[in-house]
């Protein structure tokens, strides 16, 4: 949209609370946890977020390890297209700050030119946000489980793991997640 977004609007989320157990979980269903920066327009609001999601080992980003970084880019005319490389690490880091440092003295005395828009882009409420989500609780809740979230969830058990089980639910708003996911606290991990 080429207006601002300010960067204290942005929803974040760490990986703090991801266990070791999480990737056993995303391991079994095929998919990867990957921290993702996501943004896209919504009308005229803008989504910006920054979190922890499992990708399928469909996705082009699931094989995204180490010290590389990608870009997945959804076009209306290109499509799906993805730009990846090393951009992590002590090298990586070291030979971009380099760069940077070559760009600004090959600059000097010059103005580059930047269009933006001096108004803020309206952002959109994460809490406006549909996605599934992923969750564990302990055994025994199940039917606690599908009163809340319906009949639609899905329910992984990891082999040989018999006091927990992990949860999908069907897409709902984060809110409406948030709302349920608060009434099972005496079920979760």
């Amino acid at each position: 949209t080429g207006k601002n977004v300010d960067y204290k609007k942005i929803y974040t989320e760490g990986i703090t609370k991801i266990t070791s157990r999480d990737f056993e979980y995303a391991k079994f269903m095929h998919m990867s946890i990957k921290l993702l920066a996501l943004s896209k327009e919504n009308g005229d609001k803008t989504l910006a977020m920054v979190a922890p999601f499992m990708i399928t080992e469909y996705h082009p980003l699931h094989m995204v390890t180490g010290v590389f970084n990608a870009v997945f880019v959804k076009g209306n005319m290109l499509g799906d297209s993805m730009y990846y490389g090393r951009g992590a690490g002590k090298l990586p880091t070291a030979s971009a700050v380099v760069s940077d440092v070559i760009d600004c003295a090959r600059h000097i005395g010059k103005v580059i030119m930047c269009f933006w828009d001096a108004q803020d882009t309206e952002m959109m409420s994460i809490e406006e946000v549909d996605r599934k989500f992923f969750f564990r609780i302990k055994a025994g809740y199940e039917t606690k489980v599908r009163e809340l979230f319906g009949e639609d969830i899905e329910v992984i058990r990891l082999e040989g793991v018999s006091e927990e089980m992990g949860i999908v639910t069907p897409v709902l708003k984060e809110k409406d997640f948030a709302l349920k996911y608060a009434l099972l606290s005496d079920a979760l991990l």
